[in-house]
């Protein structure tokens, strides 16, 4: 029997998550072109997205209260055209980071593949097969939502927030500091909640893994299971 068995949690060790973060995104460095590409387009969806407010702002403060119609016309079009090219520039961002992040997913696939070629024979003896799949394949479609939702998310997000508090600024500095007075108090609510979070994602992780080394370990000696007429008890402590 597997020492680390399915009614065992694993153990893990505790790595710094700006090691994992930089070790994941080192990856990037072989497609520089692509992700350049990437980052202009980036930075000009933000800019359509922050100048948005500002155009409807000049609509109605001047075209609408000055009944300048054929500027408000003009305007809208011009509104028409660069939301066009924003959306063209959202999707052709996605495009590329998804191809990005599934070449970069191959090779993390690949360098796994090849590093437990060199494991010992005791590695697999103490773990079950499904244990060691649910790591391989679960973990590494993680990372892929870490690298697609980091450069398609999280970055945009941050960015157009601060051009956001600039502008902001630039209107009304002390309107600007009472709306912002809050952000240090949820910053730190957010760090809090995010170290939580941690702890119950890797229980998640071990639960998730033992349920798949249990459920891998039945299907495999389903024979068995049956010889012995043991339904019912594989059912219940599958329960």
């Amino acid at each position: 029997m597997a020492i680390n068995s399915s009614k065992v949690d694993e153990e893990q060790k505790e790595v710094l998550k700006s090691a994992t973060i930089r070790r994941l995104f080192s990856y990037l460095k072989n497609y520089k072109r692509q992700v350049a590409v990437v980052l202009v387009v980036l930075a000009v969806t933000i800019a359509i997205s922050t100048v948005n407010p500002l155009l409807l702002e000049y609509a109605i403060d001047v075209n609408i209260a000055q009944k300048d119609w054929r500027g408000l016309i003009a305007l809208c079009v011009f509104m028409v055209v660069i939301n066009l090219v924003y959306a063209a520039g959202v999707r052709l961002r996605m495009l590329l980071m998804a191809r990005i992040t599934n070449n970069i997913l191959l090779e993390i696939r690949d360098e796994l593949y090849t590093h437990i070629q060199t494991l010992s024979f005791s590695f697999f003896d103490t773990r079950p097969a499904g244990k060691i799949l649910a790591r391989i394949i679960g973990d590494v479609n993680s990372l892929k939502d870490v690298l697609n939702d980091g450069v398609t998310k999280l970055i945009p997000n941050i960015l157009t927030i601060i051009a956001i508090l600039v502008i902001m600024m630039i209107k009304n500095i002390w309107l600007s500091l009472s709306a912002i007075l809050v952000l240090p108090l949820i910053a730190v609510g957010m760090y809090f909640i995010q170290i939580v979070a941690h702890k119950r994602w890797q229980t998640f992780r071990k639960k998730s893994s033992n349920v798949t080394a249990y459920i891998h370990e039945d299907f495999s000696g389903i024979r068995i299971i049956k010889s012995f007429t043991a339904e019912q008890e594989s059912q219940g402590e599958f329960d």
